[in-house]
């Protein structure tokens, strides 16, 4: 359960990150440099650090992070940990300096963030939309928790940005070292030949959105050979493997009609709505539309299979990019009055969520020095 405390952080941050980003990316700003206010996009960037990084025992996975962080000061061997090369580096270096977990949690959130700022260097204007949907649609509060999957997650939107622009080497290194803190990333080093190739219809999406949502009321192990997928999983170095065990937990089971699952399964279907209005007047946004409705299917399908929901998380990040571009375009369109109808529904729901306790992220405690 949320404090008066905990709803005053969360808020500050959202509202204050997105009128620094917002008076940054400024059309004045801009038409007098090309590349914004650093100073105040910066600014923006240091309330998201200051305040994921030194929380304390805030996220679900804070305490496994921060013993994590210590053993890795005492064992002997850092290969019996199991862990990405570039997490132990990283800790390794850290505890060289006697710096304790929260050097880690400000490192890892720096990154995070800065990555995820530079993904919209084509889309400069649409950033503070973007955040605003990133921290309102849980991106952030999950960002406490998969630290290392987070950082990878804002990697590959990096790589998107690449892959647009044609720059194979910079796609394939920002995957690589993006990999070498969450190796799941590592996945998506062939979609670089794919992502231009793919340009679908609004028709056979409407089609995939209506068979997910029949799929999620069948049981996983009628669609999937759950022993086959496990042998394939346990024969590799992907960061699942350790997932494969798992596979029969629930795979017998159907998804449920959940108030949460209804909600995304809604505003998947209004991305959906704009999709072939955005991309006929922004060919550029179709990538992101593209990963971010993928996300969406496999959402509906399978939001209850817990090694999809984790790799999912890559595709749903790129509905923060969707989001942005349909409040850019009803704001053009003089259609202001369902923009913020959004808008705040979204806030709505990120105070829901902070109520609820998501990803752990509630109550918020800051660090004591």
């Amino acid at each position: 359960m949320a404090d008066s405390f905990t709803y005053l952080i969360y808020l500050s941050t959202l509202f204050l990150t997105i009128f620094l980003v917002k008076q940054g990316y400024s059309r004045s700003n801009l038409r007098e440099n090309a590349r914004g206010n650093l100073f105040l996009i910066s600014l923006g960037l240091l309330v998201l650090v200051v305040v994921a990084g030194l929380r304390y025992n805030t996220g679900q996975d804070y305490e496994a992070y921060a013993l994590l962080y210590e053993n890795v000061a005492t064992v002997n061997d850092t290969q019996e940990l199991d862990m990405e090369p570039g997490y132990i580096v990283l800790v390794e270096f850290l505890n060289g300096l006697n710096l304790e977990a929260w050097s880690y949690f400000t490192i890892s959130a720096f990154i995070t963030y800065l990555l995820y700022f530079y993904s919209f260097k084509n889309f400069k204007s649409n950033l503070y939309l973007g955040i605003f949907f990133f921290i309102t649609y849980g991106f952030y509060s999950y960002s406490f928790n998969g630290v290392r999957q987070a950082l990878a997650m804002s990697a590959l939107a990096v790589a998107v940005m690449y892959a647009q622009e044609r720059k194979i080497y910079h796609y394939f290194i920002i995957i690589i070292l993006g990999g070498l803190m969450h190796k799941s990333l590592f996945l998506f080093l062939p979609m670089y030949f794919v992502i231009h190739r793919i340009k679908l219809s609004s028709f056979f999406w409407y089609i995939a959105f209506g068979i997910s949502l029949v799929l999620h009321f069948i049981p996983f192990e009628n669609i999937i050979n759950i022993e086959a997928l496990s042998n394939l999983l346990s024969g590799t170095q992907v960061d699942y493997g350790n997932f494969a065990e798992t596979f029969s937990d629930n795979a017998d089971e159907a998804g449920g009609l959940t108030l949460g699952y209804l909600v995304r399964v809604g505003i998947g279907f209004f991305i959906l709505f704009y999709y072939s209005k955005i991309i006929k007047l922004e060919p550029k946004c179709l990538p992101y539309f593209t990963l971010s409705l993928i996300g969406i299917v496999l959402y509906n399908s399978f939001s209850h299979i817990v090694l999809v929901t984790r790799l999912n998380y890559y595709f749903l990040l790129f509905t923060t990019f969707s989001l942005a571009f349909i409040i850019q375009y009803l704001y053009k369109t003089k259609q202001s009055l369902i923009a913020n109808a959004v808008l705040m529904f979204f806030v709505f729901l990120f105070c829901y969520g902070i109520h609820l306790g998501e990803n752990g992220a509630s109550p918020y405690q800051f660090l004591n020095f």
